[in-house]
């Protein structure tokens, strides 16, 4: 059995995606309303941390980083060599979760929250001993949430800071291009929607023809014209710096609370 330690929203999405490849979960968590969501989906719910970590041999704490100390107190004594032992408590490093669980091996997991349609970035970190075998059952425990990527732990932090913050920059941009066409007066739901559709036909458009970001900036850039305009005023304003310096933020702000 797969148990998952606290049902929040990444919780769920996790095990509802399980679920729908046949997998057998297991969850518990403290809030009486997501536990009854939790039978309501027909999984299996356990009393407390302690009976689920008995029952389960791949456990994901799926908890927030401020309360993971708590929980890691609870289930210590219970964690053999045999379990393996996953984290999406950003932050935490697999440094301090191996220490107080008193194993040797973690694996360190940064999704972001479109992994909640299934189109997350999941960046996987495997600290420790694995074997392929155990390193691909893992990876296929995250693929129905998005896209899964291994990289060293060296790299969480900047994963945390681009990935992991990274949809609220984009519904920061979302939002920002509604205000401008309602400033140069549409409507707030066609301004809405022109924006979104925008962002999303943009997207499926660089997926689908190969080229790095300027080829697909040049194609809507012509010489004199309404575009090159605005992204002057972009640039003597410093858009990408901006971007950059939030994203290196971020970065120095997940290294300081990881420390």
């Amino acid at each position: 059995m797969i148990g998952i330690i606290g049902f929040g929203k990444m919780g769920e999405a996790i095990a509802l995606g399980l679920k729908g490849l046949g997998e057998k979960i297991g969850v518990f968590d403290i809030d009486q309303e997501r536990v009854k969501f939790a039978k309501e989906q027909g999984l299996t719910v356990f009393e407390d941390n302690v009976s689920l970590v008995k029952n389960s041999s791949l456990i994901i704490l799926a908890v927030k980083p401020q309360v993971i100390k708590d929980v890691l107190d609870e289930i210590k004594t219970h964690i053999s060599s045999d379990k393996l032992v996953v984290s999406i408590a950003a932050g935490v490093r697999s440094d301090t979760i191996k220490e107080a669980l008193g194993i040797d091996r973690v694996v360190r997991v940064m999704p972001n929250t479109p992994a909640l349609v299934g189109e997350g970035a999941i960046v996987l970190s495997f600290c420790g001993g694995f074997t392929e075998r155990e390193k691909r059952l893992v990876t296929e425990v995250f693929r129905p949430l998005g896209e899964v990527f291994v990289l060293d732990e060296v790299y969480m932090d900047a994963v945390t800071a681009l990935s992991g913050s990274g949809p609220a920059y984009v519904f920061l941009f979302l939002e920002a291009l509604s205000d401008a066409g309602v400033k140069v007066g549409l409507s707030r739901d066609v301004s809405l929607r022109l924006a979104l559709q925008t962002l999303k036909g943009s997207l499926v458009l660089f997926e689908r023809k190969e080229g790095i970001p300027r080829k697909f900036i040049d194609m809507v850039t012509s010489p004199g014209g309404t575009t090159i305009s605005a992204l002057h005023t972009l640039e003597i304003n410093g858009f990408k710096g901006i971007i950059m310096s939030a994203v290196e933020e971020a970065y120095r702000r997940s290294k300081e609370l990881g420390g």
